[in-house]
């Protein structure tokens, strides 16, 4: 049994953690550990007051966003699991977010755009159009109603950070904790969004708060509730797998570092609770999936991870498959979890401090959260840090706190999945308790100190309440503010979809002659009337050279990790012209004036040419198309490439091997291309029976 001194070093006012003596006894603790009923009126006035004030920034900011890219597809899925089970729709991510934010649906009338889509034939990119068409056809307050749903997880991770960091150390330390979350930009910028990554902090918090009461007093109640807590974070992301080192390794160590007596009999026991909690939650994930295995309706095939062929790890090529034949888990669940294995494995290109790596650096968790955290919180965790004498009195608490913590760090660096620090925020919760601690151990014995505190504090809300609505793209003070962003980061850290109501609003404001729309994404300019031609992920209005008017471009593509091919040519054109204005921070760059835009016409006319080429089939048309983006813009290797396979499908070989080396010998001289994509250029000419040049003689 874990000793009931386990809790000697928690502040007076905090219930004692002896371990309950009989079966009832434990089962009234167990829910006691999660209500409020114990808390003095000042208490509950405080933490009411914070997840109101909470709660108001989401919804408030969220009625001036528009919708971001994930939640097209989220929300889509979400209806159709509801409407016939069908967890073939983006089964990228575990349903249980999900299902949260199409509950609302189920009390509206929704106008259905493909209403014979249960066990449609799919793939990510229908995912996605099939997402973009169901958010179009309805009313805005479809997707406010599911935002409002989804907000209630936010709400829950503040009431969990609260009570968990009122346990482990008092109420000063929960009112800290709680205040760094009610005004966290990171939090407010995703904590309303149909998207999981909020839920995945709860998730995580969840489990190690459960697991934490388990340890100091063991019993059926708490046990369960770990259980609970863990299936309910493996239902929510599929990150929150990394619960199945840290449970495990939690529980060891508090044996090993903690426990004087019968270690064996302890280790022995934990090995027990563990089942039982693979058991619970194991439970709880086929309970997310209506406790049926296959993926799809009507006995129809799911989508097939793309690349599994080319994986080298045995995770995606054996354990996953081998899992699923045994109908381990629900076949839905597997795919998802094989798609995101073989994403973070291949990696995608990341932007950060103005470079590009082509499949992620160990330095940008790191360097993101120096960027996106506010200078208070960074200061109140460094404080934290040298906090040394407090925390050797407090080794437990700082056990559960770090260990998770330092799991998912380690986990992240080495992730080649480097995208935004939205993926960052299970790691927040416990730095913010972490934090508090540390701080209120040095500033309560002084009262200038305590002074100095709450100015930090002050600072902290501020910071947040300065850039409202703008949370997405977050950026300190260090770093310029909201308005730098896109000069470090790209992609959800700045520009994520969110602003083209403020787009639309610039337009009808300046009322420009001419004007053209160049953003990431899934999205048309007539989702929100803007009356500009434009481009995106799903369409394309061909640019005339020289442009002369306003263009708007996404801070995405500018930075150029969206919208291949046509972000690296916006980026040759815009990098070093300086924006008339920015919108949502820094997410939309607004330049006036006449640009030289041939590179980004000549990646149209690849695009173009892509689609006669390989869907109607028109070989002369590509090759048309394609030389004439090699006149607008000879360096673009991939309209030499569109000229290899147009001559060569025109029976001109000759001519197709020139263009397809002259392509592979400007990719291997970019260092904008990794070594795979090399190769796999290689291995497209190869393919086609025509000769590689040698590295040498292509210099």
């Amino acid at each position: 049994m874990h000793e009931a001194t386990a809790m000697e070093s928690v502040e007076p006012q905090v219930e004692s953690a002896n371990v309950p003596e009989t079966a009832t006894d434990r089962a009234q603790a167990c829910v006691s550990d999660f209500q409020p009923s114990r808390f003095k009126y000042t208490e509950t006035a405080v933490l009411a007051f914070l997840a109101i004030v909470m709660i108001a920034q989401i919804w408030m900011s969220l009625t001036k966003l528009s919708v971001t890219s994930d939640e097209i597809d989220h929300l889509h899925a979400g209806y159709r699991y509801w409407q016939c089970n069908d967890f073939g729709w983006n089964p990228e991510h575990p349903p249980l977010v999900k299902i949260i934010a199409a509950a609302p649906l189920q009390l509206m009338h929704i106008n259905d755009p493909a209403p014979n889509a249960c066990g449609l034939p799919n793939d990510k990119g229908l995912d996605f159009a099939l997402g973009h068409d169901f958010i179009f056809a309805n009313p805005e307050r479809m997707l406010t109603a599911a935002r409002f749903a989804v907000s209630s997880l936010s709400v829950l991770l503040l009431l969990t950070v609260w009570f968990f960091a009122r346990k482990l150390f008092g109420v000063p330390e929960a009112i800290i904790a709680a205040t760094l979350i009610a005004f966290e930009p990171n939090i407010l910028a995703h904590g309303g969004l149909v998207t999981t990554d909020v839920a995945a902090a709860l998730g995580f918090l969840l489990a190690v708060y459960a697991m934490y009461l388990y340890v100091i007093g063991p019993g059926a109640g708490r046990l369960l509730v770990v259980g609970l807590a863990t299936g309910f974070a493996f239902c929510v992301k599929y990150s929150t797998i990394l619960l199945v080192v840290i449970l495990p390794a939690l529980l060891l160590a508090d044996t090993l570092f903690f426990e004087r007596q019968e270690r064996g009999k302890n280790l022995l026991r934990d090995f027990g609770a563990l089942l039982a909690i693979a058991a619970v939650s194991l439970v709880v994930v086929w309970a997310s999936y209506g406790f049926s295995y296959a993926a799809r309706p009507f006995g129809a095939a799911a989508w097939t991870p793309y690349g599994v062929e080319s994986s080298q790890s045995k995770l995606v090529t054996q354990v996953v498959p081998q899992l699923s034949d045994w109908h381990v888990l629900p076949e839905g669940y597997l795919l998802g979890l094989q798609d995101v294995l073989l994403t973070a494995e291949l990696g995608r290109p990341t932007f950060l401090l103005g470079k590009h790596y082509n499949e992620g650096t160990w330095l940008y968790f790191p360097v993101s959260t120096a960027i996106k955290f506010t200078v208070s919180f960074l200061l109140l965790i460094l404080v934290s840090v040298v906090s040394l004498k407090f925390w050797k009195g407090k080794r437990r608490e700082l056990l559960f706190l770090l260990l998770p913590a330092m799991v998912f760090l380690g986990f992240s660096i080495n992730s080649k999945l480097n995208i935004g620090i939205r993926h960052f925020l299970p790691i927040l919760p416990f730095l913010a308790i972490f934090a508090a601690a540390g701080v209120w151990s040095l500033a309560s014995a002084h009262k200038w100190r305590v002074i100095a505190l709450a100015l930090l504090l002050a600072f902290h809300v501020g910071s947040s309440l300065h850039v409202f609505p703008n949370y997405l793209s977050y950026a300190n003070e260090l770093w310029g503010g909201p308005a730098e962003t896109y000069r470090y980061l790209a992609d959800s850290n700045v520009d994520w979809g969110q602003a083209q109501k403020m787009a639309r609003d610039y337009i009808a404001q300046h009322q420009p002659a001419n004007c053209y729309f160049l953003r990431a994404f899934a999205s048309l300019n007539s989702d929100y009337k803007i009356p500009c031609a434009g481009a995106s992920q799903i369409y394309l209005d061909l640019l005339d050279t020289p442009f002369t008017g306003t263009f708007i471009l996404s801070a995405s593509v500018l930075d150029g990790v969206n919208l291949d091919p046509l972000d690296t040519a916006a980026r040759r054109v815009f990098k070093d012209v300086k924006p008339t204005a920015k919108l949502g921070g820094s997410a939309l760059m607004v330049y006036e004036g006449s640009f030289d835009v041939r590179p980004i016409v000549a990646s149209q006319l690849v695009v173009q040419a892509r689609s006669v080429g390989e869907q109607e089939q028109n070989p002369q048309l590509a090759l048309e198309k394609g030389t004439k983006a090699v006149e607008l813009d000879s360096g673009n290797p991939d309209a030499h490439i569109v000229m290899c396979a147009s001559y060569d499908a025109l029976g001109e070989r000759a001519k197709g091997e020139y263009e397809c080396n002259v392509a592979l010998t400007l990719v291997r001289n970019n260092p904008r291309y990794s070594p795979r994509q090399v190769k796999s250029l290689e291995n497209f000419i190869n393919r086609k029976g025509l000769s590689v040049s040698s590295p040498s003689s292509s210099q």
